[in-house]
């Protein structure tokens, strides 16, 4: 059975309640690439960026 992912926006010391979870990792960074660029303004493209994201994946 696959571990399922977590990602908080909490976790990057966001004000935000969104949370999503999904089977895998690639699964998840689909989920929350649209959150963070339209409620952010944060670009996921930007190796800095999917760094951080990654780093907050549980």
């Amino acid at each position: 059975m696959q571990e399922v992912k977590t990602f908080r926006c909490k976790d990057l010391g966001l004000a935000c309640e969104f949370e999503e979870k999904a089977e895998s990792e690639n699964e998840l960074m689909k989920r929350i690439e649209g959150h963070v660029q339209t409620a952010h303004q944060m670009n996921p493209e930007q190796p800095e960026v999917r760094e951080k994201l990654l780093k907050a994946v549980k």
